[in-house]
């Protein structure tokens, strides 16, 4: 089932201070690392479930503007549990197979800004997203295109420093590729996309467009285990904009545009329960190389199977 829901993307919610030099938040509604392995795969017809346990730790540092702090240093701990659930419709669309996928998280969010002595908490459903998804074969050859809707049904208050939802409806299409060798098991897979964001209505923000890029290396077992390797990188591709004047939108921020990446180790293991072929797999990221947004670690836990 991971291999059914991996061309699926997620909205994902983290909270700081307040808009800083990057996204607002510093955050993303495409959740990064969610969709791996076999992300240019698409199951056959059939309804999926998965279910996703998410726990992210990190820090974003403190950022500085013309020598002045501008945002303190931000810890964030961050628990999701992530419902998704696929259709597969048994017909031809475009020599392919066609898939729609709702995924909705639910979020705890604790933050903490040590300088201000300052810690808040809140929990609630995130922002949820609806995606369509297109794949095709060939032999050892599986690729997909997936366009994803995020909305904006998470909790936001600009008062806190903690969010279970970003408030700005965004969009992303993302293609992404596996080659599996069904001899030998070996899986080789990437995924490039781009989400646009709207414009936040209670603040007037807007924020800029954003690429992600995700990988895989992988071996695949005859006994049902797989392991093997991943990561992502993310770059915000244009700058964000504050409230519009007069003379239409202003800058306020300057070109401080986010980037982080990740590797890690990925685990998986097919078992049988009375018949029932389930999916569990677990992956940890380890963050470097972050420019305006968090940097840390992230920890996947899924189960998943067809209904």
């Amino acid at each position: 089932m991971q291999k059914g829901v991996g061309a699926v993307c997620l909205a994902a919610s983290v909270a700081v201070s307040h808009p800083s030099q990057a996204v607002e938040l510093s955050a993303s509604e495409y959740f990064l690392g969610l969709t791996l392995p076999m992300s240019g795969y698409v199951p056959p017809p059939g309804i999926y479930f998965q279910d996703t346990f998410l726990l992210y730790n990190g820090t974003r540092s403190s950022i500085y503007t013309n020598g002045v702090l501008s945002s303190p240093s931000v810890n964030y701990h961050l628990v999701f549990n992530i419902a998704q659930v696929a259709y597969y419709l048994d017909a031809d669309v475009f020599g392919g197979t066609f898939g729609l996928v709702a995924t909705i998280p639910v979020l705890t969010d604790r933050n903490s800004i040590p300088a201000a002595h300052l810690n808040e908490s809140v929990g609630s459903i995130s922002d949820t997203d609806y995606s369509a998804v297109l794949g095709w074969h060939a032999g050892d050859h599986n690729w997909c295109l997936v366009m994803t809707a995020f909305a904006p049904t998470g909790n936001y208050d600009p008062s806190r420093i903690v969010q279970t939802g970003l408030n700005r409806p965004a969009m992303d299409i993302k293609g992404g590729y596996t080659f599996l060798n069904l001899q030998t098991g070996a899986e080789v897979s990437g995924a490039l996309g781009m989400t646009f964001n709207a414009r936040n209505n209670i603040n007037d923000y807007q924020s800029g467009v954003e690429l992600h890029f995700e990988w895989a290396i992988n071996q695949h077992f005859s006994s049902g285990l797989a392991a093997g390797i991943g990561g992502y990188f993310y770059q915000q591709l244009s700058d964000d904009y504050g409230p519009t004047n007069n003379f239409g939108p202003t800058n306020n921020f300057g070109p401080f545009r986010a980037r982080v990446a990740a590797v890690g180790p990925l685990i998986s293991y097919a078992v049988k329960v009375d018949g029932q072929e389930v999916d569990l797999s677990a992956r940890w990221f380890h963050e470097f190389g972050a420019e305006n947004r968090p940097q840390g670690d992230a920890f996947f836990g899924q189960l998943s199977f067809r209904l």
